[in-house]
């Protein structure tokens, strides 16, 4: 019975450790504004010429971008006359990632992929020609590096202003056209009424002008 109890309560502080991650990484680039930042990065391979390799072909300095409200990072590789099919991984699984540069003089090639952390748990795969299989190793960003190299001005209140703005007026439009018809269809049901009254009336006094002349 007690070691059931420690193992739940080892669980629940382990669910908790990790939810604190989650909301301590996404409040860090919350606080941080829109811009282009340099960032240096370490590399982890179980193997020591993994670590030579992975060092050697991963420029040290990496791009996190903030564009629209989200996070980007671009990485840049060398090697590329050695290695291709170089694929980006976020806690284990493949993800997308767009070649922005590609330089086949130099042998280098630059991708870009969305992140929710400054720190995240990242890996790359590359197939080595030589060794014909991939190899993979970890992506380690330095966040003491973080420094901003350009600040980013999103006229995102502007828009929304302009775009709250036309929707007001739109709506000043459909509102008016509305009152503009049902006015005009309340002067044709009123119009109607009188003309069916005075129908009624004329009606009456001509069955009543018969009945008075039968009479006589």
């Amino acid at each position: 019975m007690k070691k059931i109890k420690s193992l739940f309560l080892i669980t629940m502080f382990s669910l908790i450790m990790s939810v604190q991650t989650i909301v301590a990484s996404a409040a860090q680039l919350s606080e941080l504004e829109s811009g282009i930042y340099e960032i240096k990065n370490d590399v982890y391979h179980e193997q020591e010429i993994g670590m030579n390799m992975a060092r050697t072909y991963l420029d040290e300095n990496m791009i996190l971008e903030k564009s629209e409200g989200k996070w980007y990072y671009t990485i840049k590789f060398s090697g590329t006359d050695y290695m291709n099919n170089h694929r980006i991984c976020l806690n284990g699984e493949e993800v997308k990632a767009e070649v922005v540069s590609q330089d086949e003089s130099k042998h280098t090639i630059e991708l870009k992929f969305e992140t929710d952390s400054i720190t995240p748990d990242l890996s790359t795969k590359i197939y080595v020609d030589a060794m014909e299989r991939d190899v993979e190793f970890d992506v380690i960003p330095k966040e003491d590096t973080l420094n901003l190299v350009e600040a980013i001005e999103e006229p995102v209140e502007k828009v929304e202003a302009e775009s709250t703005s036309q929707e007001d007026e739109k709506t000043s439009e459909e509102t008016k056209n509305k009152e503009v018809k049902e006015n005009s269809t309340k002067e044709k049901t009123s119009n109607k009424t009188i003309f069916i009254g005075i129908g009624a009336v004329i009606v009456i006094a001509i069955i009543a002008l018969v009945l008075k002349k039968s009479k006589k």
